[in-house]
């Protein structure tokens, strides 16, 4: 005989309705605020809504199916579930209040023998289940964590290298996620641009900034491909406010262009991330006669944040993300060989020293635009799974494949550093898996402030020179 048990819950949160809504109808992140969650993952395609179906895997080793099979927005969503262990219906209320947003979750399990006595021994047990997740929800959505901390002991991990490598990794990545906060923001009404968006760490990025409400633009430089990735986030996430920009971003003039096509909107810009590069054997030049590396990695990501200083700060809380890698490490600053002329050429130390490049401009810019209200971070997105780490280092790949992260697991910082309220607290700093890692972790890679000078006075000599381009290709 079978034992029906009933919960009823409810909280108040001071947010909006709408917001409340789209953070919760988004079934998957359930594992943000049910502690005994060790994972959601939304098994149809599109916004959420009627006929949604979710997975939802359990830490203590089984999982739920979740359906959803009445729906009415932003006041009521009603979910069927099955499992080999018990049935239910769930079954979730909101309703705008004085002070913000009232949810009730109701829900009615049906335990088959033999559990039915069991949950009888244990009357208590589904009642805390039920607290503790309202519980968690209730922190979720009241949004007010604080940034995670320098930790000493994550900074002598990466010192000592091997514990530091370790957490590239998927398993880094597992270990760390144990420790998140939730990320409950809504992006509605915010416009992020990503670069380097059709494929791997950007496209999983700018995805996810898209299931979170934002107006996101992505760029690339091959029209058919890019407006395939555009398509296919529209088509994931139900965002229909997806667009494309086609630039080839190893070209200077066409940095331009696409600043010069942002600037002509006028539209805030909210978030921005520099996430374009690869990685080039042998030594390139460009059209421009730009070493690839230099101009890709350094001088583009340089060119279009300045030019588009006069959006991030109209938008009053812009976030700007560089996306950058723990190569670096390895790395100092030659302002005298920017462009790798000197010595034997290394596309990896190439690649490298244009990311530690990157990085002093972040600490840079972090101090510069202090009172513009733009927040700029840097990370790492760990050892991913992507096409162009299996195309630019086939050696690598194919010995650490199977500890490689997915492009979401690499692209979960850039996303946290866009979207959540804690990270807009802290600037100027270089992030992985939502903790803060030093910049150096040796003395010969550490610059001197005469080599920061040189730094911005040789990129701006290139600012003088992109726009003295530009004019003349205009008048001709």
């Amino acid at each position: 005989m079978s034992r029906k048990i009933t919960l009823d819950e409810t909280i108040e949160v001071a947010r909006p309705l709408h917001e409340v809504f789209a953070y919760v109808s988004e079934f998957s992140r359930i594992e943000q605020w049910d502690p005994a969650v060790a994972r959601g993952t939304r098994l149809t395609p599109g916004a959420p809504g009627l006929g949604s179906e979710y997975r939802i895997d359990m830490k203590a080793g089984f999982s739920l199916h979740y359906r959803v099979v009445e729906w009415e927005a932003e006041r009521r969503m009603l979910m069927t579930v099955d499992s080999r262990l018990f049935t239910a219906r769930e079954e979730i209320l909101f309703s705008a209040t004085a002070r913000g947003t009232r949810l009730r979750y109701i829900a009615t399990f049906d335990f088959p023998a033999p559990l039915a006595a069991m949950s009888r021994t244990f009357p208590s047990v589904m009642d805390r289940v039920g607290k503790s997740t309202m519980e968690g929800l209730q922190r979720a959505l009241e949004d007010n964590f604080e940034p995670p901390r320098e930790s000493s002991a994550t900074a002598l991990a990466d010192r000592l290298l091997l514990p530091g490598l370790c957490r590239f990794t998927r398993l880094g990545y597992r270990a760390a996620r144990k420790r998140w906060k939730p990320v409950s923001a809504w992006l509605g009404g915010r416009h992020a641009l990503v670069t380097g968006a059709t494929s791997g760490i950007g496209f999983a990025a700018a995805r996810e900034l898209a299931a979170l409400g934002a107006r996101v633009t992505i760029v690339g430089r091959d029209p058919a491909k890019t407006e395939h990735a555009a398509r296919a986030i529209r088509a994931s996430t139900g965002n229909l406010q997806v667009a494309f920009d086609i630039a080839d971003l190893s070209l200077m003039a066409d940095v331009n262009a696409l600043a010069d096509r942002l600037l002509a909107t006028g539209e805030p810009l909210d978030i921005l991330v520099n996430n374009a590069g690869a990685l080039f054997n042998p030594r390139q030049l460009t059209a421009e006669g730009l070493e690839k590396s230099f101009a890709l990695l350094l001088l583009s990501p340089w060119l279009l944040t300045e030019r588009l200083h006069p959006l991030l700060a109209r938008a009053g809380s812009a976030r700007v993300v560089n996306v950058l890698s723990g190569g670096m490490y390895s790395q100092r600053i030659d302002v005298d060989d920017l462009q790798s002329r000197n010595g034997r050429y290394s596309g990896s130390a190439a690649y490298a020293r244009a990311k530690r490049g990157l990085m002093i401009l972040t600490e840079e810019w972090a101090e510069k635009w202090r009172d513009d209200g733009i927040v700029v971070n840097a990370m790492h997105p760990g050892w991913a799974d992507t096409p162009g780490v299996e195309s630019a280092l086939p050696a690598f790949y194919r010995s650490t494949r199977a500890a490689l992260r997915s492009p979401e697991e690499g692209a979960d910082t850039i996303v946290w550093l866009g979207a959540a309220t804690e990270a807009g607290k802290v600037s100027g700093k270089f992030w992985l898996d939502r903790e803060q890692h030093p910049s150096h972790v040796f003395r010969h890679t550490r610059e001197t402030p005469e080599d920061r000078r040189r730094l911005l006075e040789a990129l701006g000599g290139y600012l003088t020179s992109t726009r003295t381009a530009r004019r003349s290709r205009r008048q001709a």
